[in-house]
Formats: C-alpha cells, structure tokens, sequence
C-alpha cells in the first residue's frame, strides 16, 4: 500500500512539474496581443525536415510572423498577381529574391539565430520577420494573446513582439509566476492592421 501511494505521488508530481501551462498577452488597452512570439531556452529542439512557408498575398508577407528553428528552409511563394521583390538586410540571413511570381524560387536555409526583417523593394508597406530559434522551443500567441507552454513557476522565457515601444529588435525577459496560467499586461504601440487572409487564395490553398 505505501509503494502505490509513493508512486501516487510521484505521478502527481511529475504531472505537475511537466503540465504546460498559458501565457496570456495583453496590451494596455486589455486587448489580446497576437503574435507574439515566445522563446524557452531550456527546451531543445531539432531543426524539422519540414520547409516552413512566408507566403504573399495582397502584397502582404503571410504570416506576417513567422517562428522556425535553426537550420530550418523557408519557401517564399508568391501568390499576388503582381511580381514582387523580397530582400532582407538583417545579420542572421541577409538575402535578395528578385522580381518573380508563383512559387518556383528553391527555399532558402536559414542557419543563424535572431531576427530577419523582411521587405519588398517595389511595395515599401510589405513588411514581414522570421525569428529563427537556436533549436530551442518557441511559439506564436493566438488571436486571442495565448500561448501554451511546457514551464512551471520560476522559470524565464524570452519575449518578442512587433509592438514593442522600444523597437523590433528588442527583447524581454518573463518570469514565469504560475504552474498553470499567467496573464501579463504590456504598454505597446497601436495594433497592426492586417487584412484576414485566412478564407483567400494562397500557396497552398484554393484558388477562388
């Protein structure tokens, strides 16, 4: 009987220390804050085999946001009607894609950390970023501001978002107060309006 209760106990625990818990997002004004992106050190992570895509429609980058691993490819399609002109400047992958359509560019590796600004040299409003992991967990908030995540009380993640006041390369530390949900409030600049593509045409997707 006292082996199963240690057992019993030792279940419970490890439930506990292991059981992801949510991150919720907030700005001043109590509104979700999505996209977010959201880095634990702690946790490592493989480069999947799998190409992530940053497609463009509407002469926007879609997702705006994109959170991959080191070492991992991206395909950049393009499927406006119009050729588009994709470039970054940024340390980790300074690369150009110049005027194309459709999606036979080959994906490109991207095999340093930190964050890659995108632009597009024919429409000055397109902007895009791809933060590239050191192999470790990272993820995206929801539309809603959350993100579940496997930490537990005391622990550090590293935040990112768009909005901060402080500029895009800025980065913040979050102590993790709760095992099982934590809200936290943000003073950030004005939301970014960005068109719903999600029932559009795309890479990937059906064309209407």
């Amino acid at each position: 009987m006292m082996r199963y209760l240690i057992a019993l106990m030792c279940f419970f625990t490890l439930q506990n220390v292991y059981a992801d818990m949510t991150l919720t997002i907030m700005d001043q004004d109590n509104k979700p804050v999505s996209d977010a992106v959201i880095l634990l050190s702690k946790e490592s992570v493989s480069t999947p085999d799998a190409v992530a895509i940053m497609d463009q429609i509407d002469e926007s980058f879609v997702p705006r946001v994109l959170a991959i691993q080191k070492g991992q490819y991206v395909n950049f399609p393009n499927s406006d009607d119009i050729r588009h002109h994709v470039y970054s400047f940024s340390k980790p992958k300074a690369f150009e894609i110049k005027l194309y359509k459709g999606s036979e560019i080959p994906p490109i590796a991207f095999d340093k950390p930190g964050l890659v600004v995108l632009g597009c040299n024919i429409h000055d409003d397109m902007i895009g970023y791809i933060i590239v992991a050191d192999n470790s967990y990272v993820i995206k908030t929801d539309k809603d501001g959350k993100a579940s995540l496997p930490v537990k009380q005391g622990d550090i993640v590293t935040l990112w978002s768009e909005r901060f006041i402080e500029g895009v390369n800025t980065t913040k530390e979050i102590n993790i107060t709760n095992d099982t949900e934590q809200t936290l409030s943000l003073e950030l600049l004005p939301p970014i309006e960005i068109m719903d593509h999600s029932m559009g045409y795309g890479f990937g997707k059906k064309q209407w």
